[in-house]
């Protein structure tokens, strides 16, 4: 009774006279145990648990109050072979089997956590925090209706139950619900205004909605209560990572990791924001950490596999190095899955994708191939292939769907969406879209409107094949298979009889889910069927339907931007992971050729690391030259659009990108008729700008080979009435680009014999 009252030195004296008549009692050394490891004297604890234990062997209470002090010290196996002695001496110990699954679904052993809650439900039906829990594990299991019926079962029979309407909400934003959730976070909080996990649930739809802002408020609420709730801290850093404060993101993972050095999701997480900010040693550690307590972390396992494909590289053998180590990688990957080692490793499919392997400048396609093949592999496994529709009977439009998680003003829209949507006859094809992301804009009303049915994320992975299920399309469109995570894990699917990846993200995606590849006929080498897994359609010219955006260019002046009046300026605005390193040497050249020149690049925008390793290239190759790069290489910061289109007009000609052309912003830039300097390069991406040179016949600055790209760049540099004279054709030519009905009408044709073809 003393004990129970919290009066723990009168509960301690009345034991100790009960050891000194008896040593050997376990009851009594049992509780001083539970007494000691209250006192903070967890050593001691353990060591009158054993003694009691050799005293009485059979002792089930025991052993289960020894498991729950070695779970609190992070003794997970330990802690359950007590509880599975307890519950093998008594059957029916239902704390035991509660607190076994709660071990279990801390270490990640779902099913059995699963399998310990339902022993709980077997012997008391009604018991709230086994239904509660139950619903825990069965979330992790991907069981995500499952889930939101058990935890609704705990807040019927325990009404007021905040923690499992808290965590209903956790599940119904998992769904794709985000204003059910909302709600359900509301009710909780309702009922304790200060509840931590609801207040940082309510931040996190408010994070998924694109309310970035509002989530730091919510969260920054919930930190003042408990300024080291690791979750909470976790998804503060996540929307400072958004808004482009990585560094102060990383303090707050540490925060996380200090006050939780084993919480695997700010493990994982740290190692993301490290990864994006090209510290790839570090994002490895952190990975690893986070992989050896959850060695089933399906999202960590695919993030280390590719963080070992860099953001940028030092030098070209870096790139070689890199490549090498993400082959390897990706075989193991690859075996565990195929050899049963890597359960519930679909999970993972999307969070993490090798976006950055197109920025190598070589052939993808055996690599891509090999993730493909693994992906779609893993998602067939989880998700059964849908009934697909029959071919339209004659007469009936054919239902494109298009899966984008890019609705938005953003280039996959601009470039190739809006385009083919605004193109299409109507009367052919019924259109449907489905924009996986969570930003929405005027562009997103306008694909909206465009759009016989427009679906909004977000959404699950079950909730999209619903609603793509319920539209029956004969065609889906992936324009940028690679980028967004859940427009890659559908496009892993067969959810319609015909589906089309296309050069938002111009790389094969390697997926055999995917039948054809809608690319440009002017941009793609003469080999371009061999860099793809899918089969390479050309449509004519750009493939694009483009239109000049209405956009009015903001007014700066050359000093706002650190540019000086009189240089020669060459606008290198394209992101900064396109540059290889290889051809660091092509702006010493042309530096020392127009020795007043200055060459106008951005800034990384996650953080200081790409760029400063930029610099450091680009101080080697103008060194190597009797150059200084800072007296010519300018870095502005990131730019919304207004100001990127006024910033391009501060310069003098357009440096296109070698290895991967530019093509939104070369497009962009023709509101200034600058001159383009571009060489044509071996993949489809790297041949952007001169497809558009050549639909528009100026050709004059393409250039074959290195050489020629830097001679033709001086000559504008040094050559005032030749670069005044190319500017007036480019005014003249450029509006061979827009609106262009060929590659429309040759969309139409293949969209319509393909649905043909494939019911032959």
């Amino acid at each position: 009774m003393l004990h129970q009252r919290g009066q723990l030195a009168d509960a301690e004296r009345c034991y100790r006279q009960v050891l000194n008549v008896r040593r050997d009692h376990p009851e009594t050394r049992h509780y001083l145990g539970i007494l000691r490891f209250q006192q903070g004297r967890s050593a001691e604890a353990l060591e009158l648990m054993g003694a009691a234990l050799k005293s009485k062997p059979g002792y089930a209470e025991a052993y289960y109050n020894r498991g729950n002090i070695l779970a609190q010290l992070g003794r997970f196996d330990d802690a359950l072979a007590d509880y599975d002695q307890a519950v093998t001496l008594a059957a029916d110990y239902v704390e035991a089997h509660q607190n076994r699954g709660n071990v279990l679904l801390r270490i990640g052993r779902d099913a059995d956590a699963l399998a310990s809650y339902d022993r709980v439900l077997a012997l008391y039906p009604n018991q709230p925090d086994a239904h509660n829990n139950r619903g825990a594990a069965l979330k992790e299991l991907g069981r995500l209706d499952e889930a939101l019926a058990s935890h609704e079962r705990a807040v019927a029979l325990r009404p007021g139950y905040v923690e499992a309407m808290t965590n209903c909400g956790h599940v119904l934003l998992t769904l794709g619900r985000p204003q059910d959730a909302l709600a359900r976070y509301d009710a909780a909080l309702a009922l304790a205004a200060d509840y931590v996990e609801a207040l940082n649930g309510r931040a996190n739809v408010l994070f998924a909605l694109n309310h970035v802002d509002d989530a730091i408020v919510g969260y920054e609420r919930a930190l003042k209560l408990k300024s080291d709730h690791a979750d909470t801290l976790c998804g503060y850093a996540r929307a400072l990572e958004e808004l482009s404060r990585s560094d102060e993101a990383l303090a707050l993972y540490d925060r996380a990791l200090a006050a939780e050095p084993d919480h695997v999701e700010a493990l994982y997480l740290r190692g993301n924001c490290l990864r994006n900010l090209n510290r790839l040693p570090e994002a490895r550690a952190s990975y690893a950490q986070a992989l050896a307590l959850a060695p089933e972390h399906a999202e960590a396992r695919f993030a280390a596999c590719m963080a070992e494909i860099a953001v940028s590289y030092q030098d070209e053998a870096e790139i070689a190095i890199s490549r090498a180590a993400y082959a390897r990688h990706l075989e193991a990957l690859c075996s565990d899955a195929e050899d049963g080692r890597a359960p519930g490793l679909a999970k993972g499919v999307g969070s993490n994708q090798p976006f950055y392997l197109a920025y190598q400048g070589l052939n993808d396609r055996a690599l891509q191939k090999r993730y493909g093949e693994l992906v779609c592999r893993l998602m067939a496994e989880r998700y059964p292939t849908p009934a697909l529709p029959e071919p339209p009977r004659d007469g009936e439009p054919v239902r494109i769907g298009i899966v984008s998680g890019y609705f938005r003003q953003h280039s996959n829209w601009k470039i190739p969406i809006r385009g083919w949507m605004t193109g299409l006859d109507r009367r052919r094809f019924r259109l449907l879209g489905y924009h996986t992301g969570p930003e929405r804009d005027a562009a997103t009303d306008e694909a909206a409107a465009l759009c016989e049915r427009f679906v909004r994320g977000p959404l699950s992975v079950d909730g999209w094949r619903a609603a793509i299920a319920a539209d029956r399309p004969h065609v889906l469109i992936y324009p940028e298979v690679g980028m967004h995570p859940m427009a890659s894990r559908l496009a892993a699917q067969r959810l319609a009889p015909v589906q089309c990846n296309s050069w938002g993200h111009p790389d094969t995606s390697g997926f055999p889910t995917l039948d054809y590849y809608l690319s440009s006929d002017l941009m793609e080498p003469p080999d371009g069927e061999a860099h793809y897994t899918e089969r390479l359609v050309r449509l004519p010219n750009l493939s694009i339907n483009y239109e000049p955006l209405d956009i009015t260019p903001a007014s700066t002046s050359r000093a706002e931007l650190g540019l000086r009046d009189d240089a020669v300026v060459y606008w290198c605005g394209q992101s900064l992971y396109k540059y290889l390193p290889q051809y660091d040497e092509v702006f010493a050249r042309i530096a020392r050729e127009v020795p007043n020149s200055q060459f106008a690049f951005i800034r990384f925008r996650r953080g200081d690391d790409v760029t400063e390793l930029f610099l450091k290239r680009l101080t080697r190759a103008f060194a190597a030259q009797g150059l200084d790069a800072n007296r010519h290489a300018v870095f502005l910061p990131r730019l919304d659009q207004s100001k990127f289109l006024g910033a391009v007009g501060r310069a003098d000609i357009f440096l296109d990108s070698l290895g991967w052309s530019g093509c939104n912003s070369l497009l962009e830039s023709l509101a200034h008729n600058l001159p383009v300097v571009t060489m044509p390069g071996v993949l489809m991406r790297g041949r952007h700008g001169s497809a558009i040179l050549t639909m528009m016949d100026v050709t004059e600055t393409i250039a074959p080979t290195v050489d020629e790209y830097i001679a033709a760049a001086a000559r504008l540099g040094r050559d005032p009435a030749w670069r005044t004279a190319v500017k007036a054709r480019m005014a003249a030519s450029k509006h061979r680009l827009y609106g262009d009905r060929a590659c429309i009408t040759a969309l139409e044709d293949f969209l319509s014999r393909e649905i043909w073809a494939a019911a032959r």
